[in-house]
């Protein structure tokens, strides 16, 4: 069954009260090695300029994985995390002229229940109803209402405190504020776990997929997407592959995502190209070309939406293996 999709959206003033303005002064930075081999060895990739910072993108000479380095502290990702400037550069964008990463992310909630029944027809495919499910990165809660509506009993967990407070006004949703890369706060496994537009913001994914594989009953299902910064196009975006932001920490391949999920025991049943309902406006500004961004709005296409196969990235399921 396709879950209803709820009809109550935000204005732009309204997600600009649940939300704070950006303060560049709380921006630090730290020197670190590679999360998956703990090699220190690297090249640097790619040099971006977002808020008037320098952002380096190294290549782990041993494994290969791509991370931040030096690379926003805790403390700062999760200042950005509560700010308009992440959430909603609709209201910003005279102070921002390049997003840093959502469009009008509260407001604009049709655009994410489209994509939000693509994702739940392929959990529903490979779960029986009543299983119990952990929705990583939840932000506001709209896939965990979307999970819950399909008939699985589900919580979600997210850093940002002011995501979770607001999806919890919905009164009807199991919403965690919480760290994912510390020990979780459950006692009881899951038969599911989903992480989506999540898994490039750990500081340590590592700790993340140790928690995973904890947490799952064995059996149990892992369903997520990544970007992956070998692929063709990738390559040929460069720089401006909308992976390349101050708040993605690691930067995966097919290959590395394949080495993670067999360190941690975990199986993978199926990889193929995500797909998604992806709003102009934000698609143009992943390609962070501010003038381009521009025309869309003087046009009024800012809410024009595309499903899109995506050629940059993949959407992913693995299992559990039993021990």
């Amino acid at each position: 069954m396709i879950p209803h999709s709820p009809k109550n959206t935000l204005s732009p003033n309204e997600i600009n009260k649940v939300l704070r303005n950006l303060d560049v002064s709380k921006l630090n930075f730290i020197e670190t090695s590679c999360d998956f081999c703990r090699s220190n060895e690297s090249c640097l990739v790619y040099s971006v300029s977002f808020l008037n910072l320098e952002f380096r993108f190294v290549r782990c000479s041993t494994c290969n994985l791509i991370y931040q380095n030096p690379m926003l502290d805790k403390a700062s990702r999760s200042h950005i995390y509560e700010t308009i400037e992440y959430w909603n550069h609709k209201g910003t964008d005279s102070r921002s002229p390049t997003m840093l990463n959502y469009y009008s992310y509260l407001s604009d909630k049709r655009t994410r229940w489209q994509t939000d029944e693509i994702r739940t027809k392929w959990v529903c495919s490979r779960l029986q109803k009543n299983d119990r499910v952990l929705d990583l990165g939840c932000s506001d809660g709209l896939f965990v209402e979307a999970l819950s509506q399909a008939g699985f009993r589900v919580t979600g967990m997210d850093i940002s405190a002011s995501m979770v407070t607001h999806g919890r006004k919905k009164g009807h949703l199991e919403l965690i504020q919480s760290d994912f890369e510390k020990d979780w706060p459950f006692q009881e496994p899951f038969d599911a776990i989903t992480c989506y537009a999540t898994l490039s913001n750990f500081s340590s994914a590592s700790k993340v997929f140790e928690q995973i594989q904890r947490h799952l009953r064995p059996g149990g299902h892992f369903f997520f997407n990544f970007g992956d910064a070998q692929r063709p196009v990738s390559r040929i975006l460069g720089s401006r592959l909308y992976l390349y932001r101050p708040t993605a920490t690691l930067i995966y391949s097919k290959k590395v995502i394949q080495n993670y999920c067999q360190k941690f025991g975990l199986k993978i049943l199926e990889m193929k190209n995500d797909v998604q309902v992806v709003p102009l406006a934000r698609l143009c500004g992943f390609l962070r070309i501010p003038g381009l961004l521009k025309i869309i709005e003087f046009a009024d296409l800012q809410d024009t939406r595309l499903k899109m196969t995506l050629p940059t990235g993949y959407m992913a399921c693995v299992v559990k293996e039993s021990i």
